[in-house]
């Protein structure tokens, strides 16, 4: 399981089979599996209410992660002309 779909899992979900696959635990979710218990904070919304909310946050943190990786590349680049650039002169 990637990093974003545990995250997101956990942070939703106070109980799964920790096993699984993001897939089959995301089905649990819609499918009302017992094996699922949900966090208070979403307790007695509609499954399909709380399937969205957790693939909307692991969208959310594949972004942040996939955004943080890019601008430690882009950094990574800057001072690897910068230090050409000075070796240069």
């Amino acid at each position: 399981m990637r990093h974003a779909e545990r995250f997101a899992l956990n942070q939703w979900l106070a109980e799964y089979p920790q096993n699984a696959t993001y897939d089959e635990v995301f089905k649990m979710v819609i499918d009302g599996d017992e094996r699922v218990a949900v966090w208070e904070s979403l307790a007695g919304n509609p499954n399909y209410v709380i399937a969205d909310v957790i693939e909307e946050t692991k969208f959310s943190v594949e972004n942040m992660l996939n955004n943080l990786l890019y601008g430690v590349a882009l950094m990574d680049k800057t001072e690897e002309q910068s230090r050409e650039e000075g070796a240069m002169e």
